[in-house]
């Protein structure tokens, strides 16, 4: 099963206040995650993805007064392959283009948070469950990047909103099952 996720916006290597940093990046993924949810196959899940939820394997986990539905867990037995294409503006090659550490930002945004110091403080309590791709990044079993030059923000409606300047990413997942069972089969094509 594949479909790809956007992103446009800073992606700091170090910055000052990581866990806000992570979750806004988190919550741009947020309402695409949440879409394809609407759609079959990944619709299937809902049934785990609930407060209370009687079905196994339950998905939910409770973390700073919110709930947190990762649509790839090892409950589940999938596994995802990403492939990223990072387009900033800055000059490719030049040594200012921290590319493994912004990788890992990315790769902090696209999980679970795995305590409550990674929840960050602007993140909304009241809006129902977060959804994020990864439970944990070790489901991922296989990434590649590749990075170009951006050589325009201005096609982006809130590009003056950044204080650095921004990255655009097209992330292709494709996702895989580890092992057989009941619960996967739809994600078995």
């Amino acid at each position: 099963m594949k479909f790809k996720l956007l992103y446009f916006g800073d992606i700091l290597a170090n910055p000052k206040k990581r866990a806000q940093h992570i979750a806004d990046i988190r919550m741009q993924f947020h309402p695409q995650l949440k879409k394809l949810l609407e759609h079959s196959p990944w619709n299937n899940l809902s049934k785990y993805m609930m407060p209370g939820a009687t079905k196994s394997p339950i998905t939910t986990r409770h973390l700073g007064g919110i709930d947190w539905n990762p649509i790839i867990t090892p409950n589940l037995k999938l596994i995802a392959e990403l492939d990223i294409q990072m387009l900033h503006p800055e000059i490719v090659g030049v040594a200012r283009t921290d590319i493994d550490n912004r990788v890992k930002t990315v790769l902090d945004g696209l999980r679970c948070p795995q305590n409550e110091h990674e929840i960050g403080e602007n993140t909304p309590k009241n809006m129902g469950p977060i959804y994020t791709l990864l439970d944990d990044d070790h489901l991922v079993t296989r990434m590649s990047v590749n990075t170009s030059h951006l050589l325009s923000t201005h096609i982006f409606p809130d590009e003056q909103n950044h204080k650095n300047e921004p990255i655009f990413m097209m992330i292709d997942v494709n996702v895989r099952v580890a092992e057989g069972n009941l619960e996967n089969l739809p994600f078995m094509v």
